[in-house]
């Protein structure tokens, strides 16, 4: 039946929006795969609940009915995983040897693919998590900013996770603060206790119909509802002993060698928010691990202080450049944001440890295995981590990674 124009949205919509969900309009052909409650995948996983989406998938919490426990699925776009390498790139980053920051990257149990009315997809199977992002830890609380021993666990753990990213030759390509997360505790230890009733009473399952403007019945491409993602969130003043993953790793790649790059590979690009891009984003040079080192820096920046580096609001790209070339030579912001009461040259030690990875030219930035060894590093960051462990071990509480199979 021939649908008339005038029964769309704006631009053409198909469906009607809803807040704080996915955008209905990728339930297209090559877009998300329609998935409800109840659906099962690979005759084995059965979805019970939803923990998220980004652009490029949506991720689901389901029960293994093989071995009686619960996992995420991630399903993927149709467009994009017949190029994902995401599957391939876990499975080597699972095998680090004794690096202390293989713990803050996910472990992949199992992958799949599978056919659906939007094409055929990818599907990850991980370790069930529940976490929020730094950036919703920190948007809701009045001060905007974490206590300074939470702040100085947070930037060791992230810094050891991008350490051991690129000891096995791989860039994130992505990273900004909401692909760091904050995991509950409480979810991932008593999780596998839990049926789904039990599951519900702590984390409501909300729905929302998915409604075309036209009035029509949906069809297949899309499903009946929609699913409100889990709520959990931990304000920042409230973060005592935070567990950080980093997530996302479908714009991540390995470096290539120098014999691999004169054979012309694909050139890789960054999907990094704006306001997280390094110069070299801006103007189309080629992309390395030094890109990552920009991102971490301008994360580190947001998570040791109250707002971010660059404001969002009326951003321009030549003003971003700008400021790089400012914050480059010395005249740009400094972390004076950080209201702690802090002593014996921390602020200082911090700052250099910042301009030095958001030097403006990539070659001259640290490189991750000089983060670890910085005097930030050695003498603030890693003893709170270190005295964290201590807490917990002295609690009985694991630290164990929540990324990691037991």
């Amino acid at each position: 039946m021939a649908i008339n124009a005038s029964s769309h949205g704006p631009n053409g919509a198909v469906y009607i929006p809803e807040v704080d969900l996915e955008d209905f309009e990728e339930y297209t052909t090559g877009g998300y795969h329609p998935t409800t409650i109840g659906d099962t995948f690979n005759n084995r996983y059965e979805v019970v609940h939803k923990l998220g989406f980004g652009g490029y998938s949506t991720m689901w919490l389901a029960r293994d009915k093989h071995l009686q426990q619960y996992v995420s699925l991630k399903i993927m776009i149709a467009d994009e995983s017949p190029k994902s390498t995401e599957a391939s790139l876990l499975r080597k980053l699972c095998c680090g040897g004794s690096h202390p920051g293989q713990r803050f990257v996910p472990h992949l149990l199992d992958d799949f693919s599978f056919s659906g009315p939007n094409g055929h997809h990818v599907c990850l199977v991980q370790k069930p998590i529940a976490a929020c992002n730094i950036t919703a830890s920190k948007e809701d609380f009045v001060s905007l900013m974490f206590p300074v021993e939470t702040a100085r666990s947070i930037a060791a753990q992230i810094i050891m996770g991008v350490s051991y990213l690129h000891s096995r030759g791989v860039c994130h390509g992505d990273l900004h603060m909401r692909n760091f997360l904050l995991y509950s505790q409480d979810f991932n230890q008593n999780l596998n206790s839990l049926d789904p009733e039990g599951l519900y009473k702590r984390y409501r399952l909300d729905k929302a119909p998915i409604t075309r403007f036209d009035g029509t019945p949906v069809g297949p491409h899309a499903p009946p509802y929609a699913v409100y993602p889990m709520h959990v969130k931990t304000l920042a003043d409230n973060v005592v002993d935070p567990m950080v993953g980093i997530s996302d790793y479908g714009t991540s790649f390995v470096v290539a060698t120098v014999n691999e790059a004169s054979a012309g590979p694909h050139t890789p690009e960054l999907h990094t928010p704006a306001l997280y891009l390094p110069p070299e984003g801006f103007v189309n040079d080629p992309i390395t691990q030094a890109a990552d080192i920009w991102t971490l820096g301008v994360s580190l920046y947001e998570v040791l202080g109250e707002r971010p580096l660059v404001e969002s609001f009326g951003w321009d790209r030549d003003d971003i450049i700008a400021e790089m070339r400012m914050w480059d030579m010395g005249r740009g912001e400094t972390p004076d944001t950080c209201q702690w009461d802090t002593q014996g040259g921390e602020m200082q030690a911090l700052e250099e440890l910042l301009r030095s990875m958001m030097a403006f030219e990539h070659t001259e930035r640290l490189t991750a295995e000089q983060l670890m060894r910085s005097e930030y590093m050695e003498k603030w960051a890693m003893p709170a981590w270190e005295r964290q462990q201590e807490r917990q071990r002295e609690s009985g509480s694991s630290n164990s990674s929540p990324l990691l199979p037991r």
